[in-house]
């Protein structure tokens, strides 16, 4: 064994380089430079598209149920199955995304490529299962509609979700931090206002809050984002 990969004979010069440029430092952090933090675009960008990925997410998890009873007439005991197949699309397709953002990367695709992407559609796919909602004519079209929206959501593992790590690896658990509390904030407002919009509106008018923070996103996320390291 060797002390560093820099000392092992067998390890190619582009490997060596590649090991040393992506250790992150043994030193511990005693301080957070939240002012450099705050100045970089792209952990803006993340905050941004989480706060906007996230407002749709909960509103499809808290109102779901509802829009099914009341829309699609379902009985939510004897259709259970039903009922949960967009979160079983959901949890496949986090998977798969995974899989075929690794694949890219390995077939030679830049990382911040690769998280544009994966994150475009995280944001488009459900922006458009969702505009689909109004011109289903059956309860199994709205259905696949969700599921199809839920599927196509779970790419953003493998795109907002994966970034903290790459832009900022020592401050990858602060990047979340600040990130995850807009999208709890998305969550507590997206939910509050699917409430008052369903009072005075209708639930083409929920989904179409939720589309415009979608393509908000996708904006926000192409134009600033990076998979490159910006903090050591």
């Amino acid at each position: 064994a060797y002390s560093s990969p820099i000392e092992d004979p067998e390890l190619l010069p582009q490997e060596k380089k590649l090991i040393v440029t992506n250790c992150i430092s043994k030193q511990p952090v005693k301080t957070i430079p939240w002012k450099l933090i705050l100045s970089k675009p792209p952990v803006w960008a993340l905050i941004v598209s989480h706060f906007c990925h996230n407002w749709g997410t909960f509103i499809l998890l808290t109102w779901m149920p509802t829009y099914y009873h009341q829309v699609l007439k379902f009985n939510l005991t004897d259709s259970g199955l039903i009922c949960v197949l967009p979160w079983l699309t959901m949890a496949f397709s986090a998977n798969l995304g995974g899989w075929i953002a690794d694949t890219l990367v390995s077939k030679g695709l830049s990382v911040t490529t690769v998280r544009k992407i994966m994150q475009s559609i995280g944001f488009l796919g459900p922006a458009f299962f969702l505009t689909q909602l109004s011109h289903v004519n059956s309860p199994a079209m709205a259905v696949l509609c969700m599921a199809c929206s839920q599927g196509t959501d779970a790419f953003s593992q493998s795109g907002l979700y994966s970034n903290h790590q790459d832009i900022a690896p020592r401050y990858s658990g602060v990047l979340l931090g600040l990130s995850n509390t807009a999208g709890v904030l998305a969550g507590v407002f997206g939910t509050a206002a699917t409430g008052y919009i369903l009072q005075h509106g209708s639930w083409d008018n929920v989904f179409e809050v939720s589309v415009g923070l979608y393509l908000v996103g996708t904006v926000v996320w192409n134009l600033f984002s990076t998979g490159e390291k910006i903090l050591d």
